[in-house]
């Protein structure tokens, strides 16, 4: 299981899959691959203890390597998603004693 994202941690972004190009009389051409609604995920953790960073990590290597995973959003539901074009994870320590280092990082998801 994963921690808890921060309170302004998650966004979901609902989109068509496909192209859209503008034709050289300046009309719009929108050729989609379906007419139903995708969605991607961004998930924000702040501060997290090494633990829960390996927990996140791991989650998304299983995923990355699996092809897809299982994911449940706040507001509920269940999607089969895959990494958005993600294939590295960046955390960003602070350090907040002499010993103490805490992480952040972002991961993006894509519903297959």
């Amino acid at each position: 299981m994963l921690p808890q994202v921060t309170a302004d941690g998650y966004d979901e972004m609902p989109e068509l899959r496909g192209a859209a190009d503008e034709m050289a009389n300046g009309a719009l051409a929108t050729d989609l691959v379906s007419a139903t609604v995708k969605r991607r995920f961004e998930l924000r953790w702040k501060l997290l203890t090494e633990a829960e960073i390996t927990s996140v990590v791991g989650a998304w290597s299983s995923m990355v390597t699996a092809g897809s995973a299982s994911f449940t959003p706040p507001g509920g539901g269940s999607y089969t998603v895959t990494h958005d074009e993600q294939l590295k994870l960046e955390v960003r320590w602070e350090k907040l004693t002499k010993t103490a280092m805490l992480g952040s990082l972002t991961l993006k998801l894509r519903q297959v």
